[in-house]
């Protein structure tokens, strides 16, 4: 990982990218100078009780994977409005089997809502989480690396699940851009 700390635009912001393991969102929060809000899985949220006071200081947003989010959602759009940087890990869940085959909406809508930027990360160099071997990413050396793409506005003119989807494709591909960037770990 770059000894660097990346500088974010000021205001509002929408970070996007690839969820390998549980490290993640320490891996890019420390990659950063801004505090990052997180969605993070509803199930997750409440089976760690012992650390949901962090969670909630940091401003954790619990999402239910794959069902209605219309709460989280409107909670996500308050926070990137009041000026916060959002994180969002769209795969739905770390280390899927097909990485960024397939990326949910919710980054491209919450962008639709604020007019908020969004920046492109992908990360490498670490061990994936698996649900068979959950504590792997922790104690395994690694070569972790965060790559951060370029600021996305994303496209006026067109309304709609159709401007959503394009939306969507757009920052997968982005994220998929950076993998020339990969490293793995060791």
């Amino acid at each position: 990982m770059s000894r660097e700390v990346v500088k974010l635009p000021d205001g509002p912001l929408i970070l996007v990218g690839n969820h390998i393991c549980g490290l993640d969102p320490l891996l890019i929060q420390a990659t950063v100078n801004r505090p990052l809000c997180f969605l993070m899985s509803r199930e997750y949220y409440r089976s760690m009780w012992y650390v949901r006071w962090g969670l909630d200081m940091v401003g954790v947003i619990p999402v239910n994977p794959g069902g209605a989010n219309r709460q989280a959602l409107q909670k996500a759009i308050e926070a990137v409005q009041q000026g916060n940087v959002l994180c969002i890990f769209p795969e739905g869940a770390a280390n899927p089997p097909i990485p960024l085959h397939k990326i949910l909406p919710g980054a491209a809508m919450i962008a639709r809502a604020t007019a908020a930027p969004i920046i492109p990360f992908r990360i490498s160099g670490v061990w994936p989480f698996d649900h068979i071997h959950l504590w792997r990413p922790f104690y395994r050396r690694s070569r972790a690396r965060v790559v951060l793409g370029e600021v996305m506005v994303m496209p006026q003119g067109k309304e709609g699940r159709e401007a959503i989807r394009d939306d969507t494709q757009l920052i997968r591909h982005a994220i998929r851009n950076l993998s020339r960037f990969d490293v793995r770990p060791q």
